[in-house]
């Protein structure tokens, strides 16, 4: 609720007083960066790519922002634009790593997600190469 009274004042802010029904309330920050990161992962399938990501994850949660919300945002960009049989095996992996993640409290989260996004790469390069081949 207070996430959402935040935006609200936000958008009210960003359109100088005057809000409409069609208003539109932007992202987050770090949920920009979700979407950034979830739109490289898609474009490239490498170690460089998974290392890079890593850094960026680690980011996110040095920013104190919940794994499980992470993960469960990126689960939701990536499925954006994906096949449905693709989207399938992509929430159902998100779903895999987010049970690890909870049932391992004060562990090592980046683990988890760096996990779930290797998982992602193997999956979406298996896609690919399918299709192609």
């Amino acid at each position: 609720m207070r996430r959402a009274l935040l935006m609200l004042e936000t958008a009210y802010v960003q359109h100088g007083g005057q809000l409409e029904a069609t208003s539109e309330v932007q992202a987050t920050d770090w949920e920009l960066y979700v979407r950034q990161i979830a739109t490289e992962i898609t474009q490239e399938q490498s170690p460089q790519k998974l290392i890079a990501t890593r850094e960026r994850l680690y980011e996110l949660l040095i920013n104190c922002i919940p794994p499980s919300i992470i993960l469960k945002t990126l689960v939701f960009e990536l499925c954006r634009t994906l096949d449905d049989s693709l989207s399938h095996q992509v929430i159902k992996w998100g779903a895999f790593y987010e049970h690890r993640i909870a049932s391992n409290p004060g562990g090592k989260d980046i683990f988890h997600l760096e996990a779930f996004v290797a998982k992602y790469m193997a999956i979406y390069k298996k896609f690919l190469n399918d299709m192609f081949a």
